[in-house]
């Protein structure tokens, strides 16, 4: 089973010119049930009283642009957003990591508050500083663990036992 497209390049569309329904499928690799549905249910509009069915490459673009720009979603100041949830979530305090990438952005990573996976936000080099809301959200890496912020409980060690497997980190 192949994954389902959610996002259509539009540089594949060529200016002022007409499309068959066949041609918009192979075009995309989605089957030709998905682009009468897109035609009869979605709003994509087809050139009137033509057989076979025609949609001329504007009214392609703007449907796609529509359809693709519906599912973007804004995060907050103090959200990334969730790639399990798929919506914008507040970070798991402590959990973030800030890198630097090449192009002078900053990635900024955290596990989700609600369900624990992997966050991910890009923010642009300018607007990051040690004010910048998520910045509250990062891992201290530089703290030494001194075992007072323990939240295990106090190891019990059994007759014959050598080993304490209680892990902080």
């Amino acid at each position: 089973m192949s994954k389902k497209k959610r996002t259509y390049p539009l540089r594949l569309i060529r200016e002022n010119y007409t499309y068959s329904l066949d041609q918009i499928a192979d075009m995309y690799g989605v089957d030709l049930a998905t682009v009468r549905r897109w035609i009869r249910f979605e709003g994509l509009e087809r050139l009137p009283k033509t057989r076979p069915y025609l949609v001329h490459s504007t009214a392609l673009r703007r449907f796609l642009e529509k359809r693709q720009k519906s599912r973007k979603q804004k995060c907050g100041d103090q959200e990334a957003y969730c790639l399990k949830c798929r919506c914008p979530r507040t970070p798991l305090s402590g959990t973030g990591r800030a890198d630097q990438q090449p192009n002078g952005c900053i990635r900024f990573h955290a596990a989700c508050a609600t369900c624990g996976r992997k966050i991910n936000r890009v923010i642009k080099g300018a607007e990051w500083s040690e004010n910048h809301p998520l910045a509250a959200y990062l891992h201290d890496a530089t703290s030494q663990h001194n075992g007072a912020q323990s939240l295990h409980p106090e190891c019990q060690f059994q007759q014959g036992e050598e080993l304490c497997l209680n892990i902080t980190q």
